[in-house]
């Protein structure tokens, strides 16, 4: 076989024989006292270490994307008010599906959720549906009544 050697590499590989050479080529100790670690234990010292614990969830906490609240005009908010007092006073309970929008717990904003729902109370700070959630009239975006046929 035919070996093209950079002439660099072999002045490296002559120096480090030259340091090293009384131990480059002996025998790994063991010990007669102890039994080698398991594989499992000698690469848990290799394992990734977390130093910012917590770090990770900040990051994603902060990416988070959050709503801003709308603010309805007047003629929205008596058009609510109108459609409230037609699902309320019908003789019959009728379905409704209410958007609204949710506060975030952690940062300012929120989200927009819907709840298709009959109203069991209204109140004059908000409304109470069948599964008594309580929903507040400031945070109600849109009320229609529900097609239960889709």
């Amino acid at each position: 076989m035919n070996k093209t050697v950079n002439p660099e590499m072999e002045a490296a590989a002559k120096e480090a024989e030259r340091l090293y050479g009384d131990i480059l080529y002996m025998e790994h100790p063991v010990s007669g006292r102890h039994h080698p670690a398991p594989r499992t234990s000698r690469a848990a010292q290799f394992s990734p270490f977390a130093a910012l614990t917590g770090y990770d969830d900040v990051i994603r906490e902060t990416a988070r994307l959050t709503d801003e609240k709308p603010e309805l005009s007047e003629e929205q908010k008596q058009h609510l008010d109108e459609v409230i007092g037609e699902v309320m006073n019908s003789p019959e309970p009728k379905r409704v599906m209410i958007t609204y929008f949710e506060s975030d717990e952690r940062k300012q904003g929120g989200s927009f959720a819907s709840v298709t729902t009959t109203i069991r109370k209204a109140g004059s700070v908000y409304l109470e549906t069948a599964e008594r959630k309580k929903i507040p009239l400031e945070d109600i975006i849109d009320l229609i009544e529900a097609n239960d046929e889709q």
